[in-house]
């Protein structure tokens, strides 16, 4: 019976399938294929494992082996438990059982199934696999039903903890800090907001170090013994996603990604909007006020160059009149001398605008000098700061939340009005109660609104978001002034306390006769949330 070459036992399990562990584990299906091939008169049996991998997917290690085997000629056999165990798509299935085989000479026996072809196949065959397929098609929208329900109700549906956290076997809800791996989550926020460094020389920072990227950290955690060249190679963008992870601030966030489709496991990634939140369910590694400083600074996307950047205003300076940002630069003065100055960067491209250049020595006298008035006002007459403030925003804001939030459930609880206005239009046509003609003219009016209330509901939130961020502005400012009793010196993280951006105007006419050093410039400071502060 045999010719020298490969059985192959081909065995997969995955709790997704739905099947009994005990009746459908690899180690029952080996059991069941040897002792079929021994009775049988099968030689040279070799196994073929997948443990944990779904019947939609055919990438599976062991299955592609198995395949490579079949291209090289050295199987000539293949026996399976039943069809589902070789996959749960019949286009595929049908593809490797009645082309992919045959063409290999390869021999095909599902058990359970009672196929060989050897025999000849059933023509029952494709509706067969078919039915598989629409088995995993059951249990997937069940499965995600489960998951939905189980993201719905706040509890964590993430396959995988943020770095930095770890859970038990026992309780997989309650997430623990891992307080090696949290230190150095600690650190990265500290390096990117507190000492300027970039994304990149974070991330040669922590090799230098030779800390453990985040995914050997993990193993090396459980006990697995980790050998790697790139062990401690990270990446700027590995530390970007530890800087946006907002689980580091105590919240859960669920429905980041979805996949499309049980046989399409294409990740996609989710709008803001599609995004569930749950705030303080576990311990948090980082505070409020640090995390949102920290998307602030990133939302400006700003360029670190890969030397450590040394300009201490080069996140925050933007000019006045184009509005596009400025870089710092070395001016060169008679005798020789160096002084650390900055331009608009319009203009150093030639790309228009005017001349814009600030010495660096200026602003941090100036700016030092409205963060101290500042301090000193809020301390000394609290409540009349608060007042002004409240005022301020006030006035800057285009409407309250409260009427905002008024107008958005208005529109949304319209809009599934006309929904169900729709779905009536639809049943009484079916029913003959009304003629196609006045169900097309009422459906292109209910269209027409809905799709104005569309446009309005974005717009809504786009103001309401506003508002919001607006109000977590204006607690860093006021987290800044409880934090010092005094500012002496500007340091970097007293600049990201306090300021959002700084506008940098023309010298004026006579000005420009002054040496470049002693030249005064117009500049407006902004501060967190309130902007230009000028009721002092």
């Amino acid at each position: 019976m045999q010719t020298g070459k490969i059985t192959a036992l081909y065995v997969r399990f995955s709790y997704d399938d739905g099947i009994d562990a005990e009746s459908g584990s690899i180690e029952h299906q080996k059991s069941l294929l040897r002792s079929y091939a021994e009775s049988n008169g099968f030689t040279n049996l070799s196994n073929y494992a997948d443990d944990g991998y779904t019947g939609t997917n055919f990438n599976r290690p062991d299955f592609q082996r198995m395949l490579g085997d079949i291209h090289k000629g050295l199987v000539s056999t293949v026996i399976v438990k039943d069809m589902s165990r070789l996959g749960r798509n019949y286009l595929m299935v049908g593809q490797y059982v009645e082309i992919e085989f045959p063409k290999h000479n390869v021999r095909f026996i599902a058990i359970s199934d009672n196929v060989d072809s050897a025999k000849g196949m059933n023509d029952l065959l494709p509706i067969h696999n078919l039915m598989n397929e629409w088995y995993s098609r059951d249990i997937s929208k069940k499965v995600r039903a489960m998951i939905r329900q189980k993201g719905n109700s706040g509890q964590s549906i993430a396959s995988k903890l943020p770095y930095g956290y770890y859970n038990t076997s026992e309780d997989k809800q309650t997430w623990l800090i891992d307080e090696s791996a949290a230190n150095v989550v600690r650190r990265i926020f500290d390096l990117y907001l507190n000492q300027s460094f970039g994304m990149y020389q974070i991330a040669r920072i922590l090799k230098a170090e030779g800390i453990p990227r985040p995914t050997y950290h993990r193993r090396m955690a459980k006990g697995i013994k980790v050998e790697a060249d790139d062990l401690c190679v990270w990446s700027a963008s590995v530390v970007r996603d530890i800087l946006q992870h907002r689980e580091y601030i105590g919240d859960t966030v669920n429905f980041r990604t979805e996949i499309t489709s049980y046989k399409n496991k294409k990740v996609i990634h989710n709008s803001d909007d599609k995004l569930k939140i749950f705030p303080n369910t576990h311990p948090a590694i980082i505070d409020k006020e640090t995390f949102q400083k920290v998307q602030n600074k990133i939302s400006k996307v700003i360029r670190h160059t890969r030397n450590v950047h040394s300009y201490l205003f080069a996140d925050y300076l933007y000019c006045m009149d184009c509005h596009s940002r400025m870089h710092g630069r070395q001016c060169y003065l008679k005798g020789g001398r160096t002084l650390s100055a900055y331009e608009c960067s319009t203009y150093r491209k030639s790309k228009g605008c005017c001349f814009h250049g600030v010495p660096e020595m200026y602003l941090q006298a100036e700016v030092l000098a409205k963060i101290q008035n500042v301090l000193a006002f809020a301390k000394s007459n609290s409540a009349e700061f608060r007042q002004n403030i409240s005022k301020a925003l006030e006035e800057q804001s285009d409407g309250s939340k409260a009427v905002i939030q008024e107008e958005l459930d208005k529109a949304q609880a319209r809009t599934a009005e006309i929904d169900k206005y729709i779905q009536g239009l639809f049943e009484a046509k079916v029913r003959g109660e009304i003629d196609g003609s006045l169900f097309a003219s009422l459906k292109k009016t209910y269209d027409e609104e809905k799709e104005q209330l569309n446009k309005l509901i974005i717009d809504l939130i786009t103001k309401l978001s506003r508002e919001n961020e607006a109000d977590e502005k204006i607690q860093l400012l006021y987290a800044a002034i409880r934090k010092y009793d005094a500012v002496w010196e500007l340091t970097p993280e007293v600049l990201t306390d306090f300021i959002e951006k700084i506008e940098v105007g023309q010298v004026s006419a006579e000005n420009k006769k002054i040496s470049f050093e002693l030249r005064d410039n117009q500049i407006s400071v902004f501060f967190w949330g309130v902007g230009i502060i000028d009721f002092m």
